[in-house]
């Protein structure tokens, strides 16, 4: 019985082997490629969402190239409108102050010529003040009115 025992355990052990490669096979054949197949999905999956991101860094980086370059260029543009306005503000200063000197002088000369003509008009009649107290005068020392005459006869005597 001893041989018929190890017979039917050999018998078992092979069949056993059997079916485990048999399970094996079949398992491998249904679960294997599938889960083979999931993965390598997943893993191309995964790829390209890597290719996407960095495709999208590449860009993102050139965006801020782009980006940076035209912040330079807006920055060079301030500057040169900021040195076109003080540029124009000091001429425009420049300007006004030529103006107001222009307009100060001709305020100037023109206060020059009033008092000019007032000093003038002052010596005037001081003048006349003068010639009529020097007529009083004379008329009161000679007790009669100084004529026309009179006065043509003494200009004459003193320039002749």
């Amino acid at each position: 019985m001893a041989d018929l025992l190890s017979k039917d355990m050999i018998a078992d052990l092979i069949l056993n082997i059997i079916n485990i490669l048999v399970l094996f096979f079949v398992t491998k054949a249904l679960l294997y490629k599938p889960i083979k197949k999931f993965l390598n999905a997943r893993k191309e999956r995964l790829e390209a969402a890597e290719d996407a991101a960095e495709q999208a860094k590449t860009e993102a980086d050139a965006a801020k190239a782009k980006y940076d370059g035209l912040l330079a260029d807006a920055e060079s543009i301030k500057a040169q409108a900021a040195e076109r306005a003080e540029k124009e503000a000091r001429e425009q200063a420049e300007r006004i102050i030529a103006e107001a000197k222009t307009q100060a002088a001709a305020a100037l000369e023109k206060s020059n010529k009033k008092a000019a003509a007032e000093h003038d008009r002052i010596i005037a009649d001081a003048k006349d003040d003068i010639v009529n107290a020097a007529l009083d005068a004379t008329e009161k020392l000679l007790g009669r009115v100084v004529t026309d005459e009179d006065n043509r006869r003494i200009i004459e005597s003193y320039f002749g």
